[in-house]
């Protein structure tokens, strides 16, 4: 618990250091609104791929089981969200946005085209294929120490039994 309560406290000290060097000032330099960001202040407040992929892969890893499950609206649910996260990401760091796109068009449609036609044998194929591409990406960015790979057990954190509703 105690862990917790410091990386609380060092990310609100973090936080306040931020706002206090990005204080929006009047066209006179005189300080504005001290309860106002500048724009360089906000920006450091979005979330960064870095923080968004945990809960990306999260997302693709209980799509896979899910699948796996037969619980195909989990698993179109799972891929749903992710997609949502990746087009944050697109508007938090523009610079990715292309590539983004095109894991999207080219992977995670197909993958969704799959999960629609509940086709096990051509999802397993794309969300493989889909990883290999994902981890070209990181190469592309200079970031080869990125390897993602599907976990080799289910999820402990849901219960991926499909229920009628």
């Amino acid at each position: 618990m105690g862990s917790v309560v410091w990386w609380v406290s060092a990310c609100s000290e973090w936080l306040c250091e931020q706002a206090e060097r990005c204080r929006v000032t009047d066209l006179d330099g005189q300080s504005g609104n001290p309860d106002r960001l500048a724009s360089e202040g906000i920006a450091a407040l979005l979330p960064s791929l870095a923080r968004l992929m945990p809960e990306i892969g999260a997302r693709y890893w209980k799509a896979y089981y899910a699948a796996r499950a037969s619980n195909w609206p989990m698993a179109a649910w799972q891929l749903d969200e992710m997609r949502k996260l990746l087009r944050l990401g697109e508007i938090t760091r523009p610079k990715y946005t292309h590539d983004i796109e095109e894991w999207i068009v080219d992977d995670l449609e197909p993958l969704m085209a799959a999960v629609d036609d509940r086709d096990l044998v051509r999802f397993e194929r794309h969300y493989h294929e889909a990883v290999d591409a994902a981890n070209e990406f990181h190469r592309r960015w200079k970031k080869a120490w990125i390897v993602w790979k599907l976990p080799d057990a289910p999820p402990p954190d849901l219960d991926l039994v499909h229920r009628a509703e």
